[in-house]
């Protein structure tokens, strides 16, 4: 990307129309949508890629289905539990089988309701998994990969400690990921932001690069900690305090798909997963993970509990990140030489986003190559 180079008008914003195509995100993915430990006996209501879905558990076990009737439209997550195995419209009684969709009873049309058993008023049935606190739903064409395929290996480690928060925000999923591998806002964002207060911040980045790593794009830089002379401004940024202290270079992070953010600190991980609900909404859904047991993982726990899920996720992540996100309204946009990051990742979600399975096996192999290639060019 040039410096000065318009993103709008058919330029850059342009380029990748699987990309911007993906206003309710990439298909044929598995995405977490709430924490296991919030689905109890109630059902709960989730929207993922703009389909509206009711998640259930029922002896342990949880299920998800279309969350509609389909006598006359009625949400299912509304519904009765009155028999074990099976939902019921609160409206006139239809029952559902939870793991098959089949409506096996019309209550209020008497025992031999022929309407039971028609495939036409058979509810639709998602694939569901329980990892990592999560609970995950795949959305696509059948067969669906497994479910380990599309979470980060490290909240899958036996001795992995790991901490979900769920929590629906405004803005389009790929508004808060592009925030996310965006590496300049920090620097000015988040530069007062009570979590770093013994951190000091780049006052910007040079050699920023995308470089592949397996199923990961990492984002690297060499971060510019001195004080510089502006024109017309003057010296920025200027003193901030003796107790912050600057690292050298470092990796700030990595990306993957379908919006999984992660980032490393001293000894634990956080990930950033960002699904999309519709054209306006997404679910963030922050994780905290360390590799500890015993007493470290109850140490952990409270300091996660006490500290970084306020500092870290409701002040930097939700009230900073989070209006930013909402603020947002782009295209059109007028990138600058740090935006290499975002369009770097845009490139690589046109490259190598997941198709259908029908579409791959009628498909060659587009080589990960082919977008870093382009990446680099940028």
């Amino acid at each position: 990307m040039e410096e000065g180079q318009s993103a709008s008008n058919g330029g850059l914003s342009h380029r990748w129309p699987r990309y911007d195509a993906a206003a309710l995100g990439f298909r044929h993915y598995w995405y977490p949508v709430l924490e296991s430990r919030k689905l109890r006996r109630r059902p709960r209501a989730t929207t993922l890629c703009g389909e509206k879905i009711v998640l259930l558990r029922d002896k342990g076990k949880v299920h998800a289905l279309h969350d509609r009737c389909p006598h006359r439209g009625v949400p299912l997550s509304a519904g009765r539990r009155e028999f074990p195995g099976f939902l019921t419209c609160r409206y006139h009684g239809w029952t559902y089988d939870v793991a098959t969709g089949e409506l096996v009873a019309a209550l209020t049309d008497g025992p031999d309701s022929p309407i039971c058993g028609l495939a036409d008023v058979r509810v639709k049935t998602y694939p569901v998994e329980e990892r990592a606190g999560l609970i995950w739903v795949y959305i696509g064409d059948e067969p669906h990969p497994p479910v380990e395929d599309d979470i980060p290996e490290e909240l899958l480690l036996p001795d992995a400690v790991v901490e979900p928060m769920v929590e629906l925000r405004q803005g389009n999923w790929r508004h808060a990921m592009e925030n996310a591998v965006d590496e300049a806002h920090a620097r000015y964002l988040h530069r007062r932001t009570p979590f770093a207060l013994f951190r000091k911040f780049p006052a910007y980045q040079t050699n920023v690069r995308m470089a592949p790593d397996g199923k990961w794009l990492r984002r690297l830089s060499k971060p510019i900690f001195d004080t510089a002379d502006y024109p017309r401004v003057g010296k920025w940024p200027g003193n901030e305090g003796f107790w912050r202290k600057a690292g050298g270079q470092v990796i700030v992070g990595r990306s993957r798909l379908p919006g999984i953010f992660s980032v490393g600190h001293k000894n634990w991980l956080d990930f950033q997963i960002f699904v999309p609900v519709d054209a306006d909404q997404q679910l963030t859904v922050q994780v905290s993970m360390r590799r500890t047991s015993g007493l470290g993982a109850l140490i952990w726990r409270l300091r996660f509990w006490t500290y970084i899920r306020f500092f870290h996720h409701i002040i930097l992540q939700r009230w900073e990140d989070g209006f930013i996100v909402d603020a947002i309204d782009a295209p059109p946009e007028y990138l600058f030489r740090p935006d290499v990051a975002i369009v770097g990742w845009r490139k690589w979600c046109h490259e190598t986003a997941r198709r259908s399975p029908a579409e791959s096996a009628a498909r060659p192999a587009s080589g990960t190559s082919d977008a870093l290639a382009h990446a680099r060019q940028i």
